[in-house]
Formats: structure tokens, C-alpha cells, sequence
């Protein structure tokens, strides 16, 4: 490293953003796993909640990974030689030893808790999917045995006739 201490400073804020981003990660994990909560449990207040929170995090992530970009880009254009460097492997690769064992670690637990997140989000969008086609399959079911139950009107009352396999008339 021609330019030890400006490098030094440069890893170092790399690292920084990357433990940000990290923390950034765990948070969503975190509202993922209140999210499922709240879809199991049914809570719909509580899943908007869960929602609007796991939103907030992801938009401050995009700030953070613009951050890590940039740190990156820094880096690389500071250590690479004739090889450009692409990946924080390949960085982890040319840093001194205690930069590296340091920004392993930090390569590792990102790898896992993306797992973890993905993970979740898949589970999420298996409880949603159905929880849907619950509910639609019982409204389906629920609407084939109206026949034997009057069509109620926008007054609330009753009526016989031909309205089709309605419980309630479309007018308010």
C-alpha cells in the first residue's frame, strides 16, 4: 500500500458503512418476523404497522448501499493494481490481514442474515398467499350456500327474487 494511512481510512469508512448496512439488515429481519406475527395472528392494524416499518427501513437501506457503493468504488480505485476489484471477496483478498479477517466477518454475516431475510420474505409470501385463498375459498363456499338465505339490501332488509348468488346487494 503506496498510500498507507489515506487507505487506511478508506477501509476503515468501508467497513463503517458495512456494519451500518448490517445493523440496516437486522432491523428488517426484525419487522419481517413482526410482519409474520401479525399475519398469523391476523392482526391487520399490526401488519399495516409491520409494513409501513419494513418500508421505512428498506428506504433508508438504499441510502446506505449508495453509501456502501461509493466506499467500495473508493477502495477499489485506492488498492487495485492491474486487477480491477468487484467483489468484497476479491477485496478481502488484497487487504492486510486484520482489515480482511475483519471485513470476512462482516462478508459472512451479511451472507446470512440476506439468507434469513429471504427466507422470511418467502415464508411471508406463503402465509399471505394463503391466507388469501382461504378467505376466498370460504366466500366461494359461503356464497353457494346462499340460496337458501335472502339477499339483503343496502335498508338491511331481506328480499326474495331473482338477484342472483348474492348476500348483499351491490347499492349503498
Amino acid at each position: 500500500m503506496s498510500n498507507r494511512p489515506a487507505n487506511d481510512r478508506l477501509i476503515a469508512r468501508l467497513i463503517t458503512v458495512l456494519s451500518e448496512e448490517m445493523q440496516m439488515y437486522n432491523a428488517l429481519l426484525l419487522a419481517l418476523r413482526e410482519k409474520q406475527t401479525s399475519i398469523i395472528e391476523g392482526k391487520v392494524h399490526e401488519l399495516q404497522e409491520s409494513v409501513h416499518k419494513e418500508q421505512t427501513i428498506l428506504n433508508r437501506t438504499k441510502a446506505v448501499a449508495a453509501s456502501r457503493e461509493e466506499s467500495f468504488q473508493a477502495v477499489s480505485a485506492a488498492l487495485s493494481g492491474e486487477e480491477e476489484i468487484r467483489t468484497l471477496s476479491q477485496l478481502i483478498q488484497v487487504v492486510e490481514s486484520s482489515y480482511a479477517e475483519r471485513l470476512s466477518d462482516i462478508h459472512s454475516s451479511l451472507q446470512q442474515i440476506h439468507q434469513q431475510v429471504m427466507l422470511t420474505n418467502e415464508e411471508n409470501r406463503y402465509l399471505l398467499n394463503y391466507s388469501i385463498n382461504f378467505v376466498r375459498d370460504a366466500a366461494r363456499e359461503l356464497v353457494r350456500s346462499s340460496d337458501q338465505f335472502p339477499v339483503y339490501s343496502a335498508t338491511g332488509t331481506g328480499q326474495e327474487g331473482p338477484m342472483g348468488s348474492r348476500l348483499i346487494e351491490g347499492k349503498v
